[in-house]
């Protein structure tokens, strides 16, 4: 039996839990997805995702994880994507720097059409896979690769698409992607690309998408569902937080704001601060 040291997300009690042998010996091929049940260290359900030298690389919220084995399983403990063969992992990181990745995850979070100016059409449409891997058809998306002569004799149906031509950004009507302002984008970007392994990198950053997804989600359901007009940052962060067991912070509240916003068109309510941030005002 193998122990890893386990420390909770929400209250950070920990303790030292026993992982099977069966469970550890092809965890090399990926990452290992341990869901730590209340009760086992606090009362807090978690899952915890531990690495070929058996330590732990990330502790997560399991109400919006993908579906992982209990401690006592052994047989197919290994939770492995589906389909995560198909990502070339270095095609991804030579042509995706952390900018441009953050700026594309703002355009589809913002709800706006893609355009991958290319004249290398197995890149580009590889590209293209991982950003829809990505989103795991949560966020809906529309990127399209095209070549830049094509893009040119066509560019007219394309005047609401943010394009971008190698790592830059050549069309933004809305003026959307502040590159000072991808602060959530950006940290996204660098969890992936700051993991050596390939399906760890997906796991957490499909985990990343996801809790965008739902968090915002549940800002839409509770500004569209209350009967209150004004709300406080406070507020929200109190829901959030009693919904998912997580406080966010401040920068990521204006982060899920700009995606009930813009990406569910849901109307924004006054609140202090929030708007100068999102630069409504």
């Amino acid at each position: 039996m193998a122990k890893i040291e386990v420390r909770c997300p929400v209250c950070s009690n920990w303790d030292n839990i026993e992982i099977s042998d069966d469970a550890t010996k092809n965890v090399a091929k990926g990452l290992l997805a341990v869901n730590i049940t209340a009760g086992m260290i606090c009362e807090h359900t978690f899952i915890a995702y531990v690495d070929k030298n058996l330590i732990v690389r990330d502790c997560l919220i399991a109400d919006f994880k993908i579906e992982a084995p209990e401690v006592s399983t052994s047989e197919g403990a290994e939770n492995i994507i589906p389909e995560a063969e198909s990502i070339n992992h270095d095609l991804i990181k030579l042509n995706i720097p952390e900018l441009l990745m953050a700026s594309v995850f703002k355009a589809i979070f913002l709800g706006k059409g893609v355009i991958l100016i290319s004249d290398d059409q197995f890149l580009a449409n590889h590209i293209i896979y991982f950003f829809k891997y990505a989103m795991q058809n949560l966020f809906e998306n529309d990127i399209i690769a095209m070549s830049k002569i094509d893009y040119k004799n066509d560019q007219k149906n394309y005047e609401n698409y943010i394009i971008f031509e190698k790592r830059d950004v050549i069309q933004d009507k809305d003026k959307s992607i502040d590159p000072k302002k991808l602060v959530i984008e950006k940290s996204i970007a660098k969890k992936f690309l700051g993991e050596y392994d390939l399906v760890t990198g997906l796991i957490i950053l499909r985990n990343e998408i996801q809790k965008a997804f739902e968090y915002s989600k549940t800002l839409v359901d509770f500004i569209t569902n209350s009967e209150k007009k004004a709300w406080t940052s406070k507020i929200l962060i109190d829901h959030i937080n009693e919904v998912h067991n997580e406080r966010i912070q401040m920068n990521y509240l204006t982060f899920l704001y700009d995606i009930v916003n813009h990406y569910f068109k849901v109307e924004v309510p006054k609140i202090g601060g929030i708007k100068k941030l999102l630069g409504i005002l």
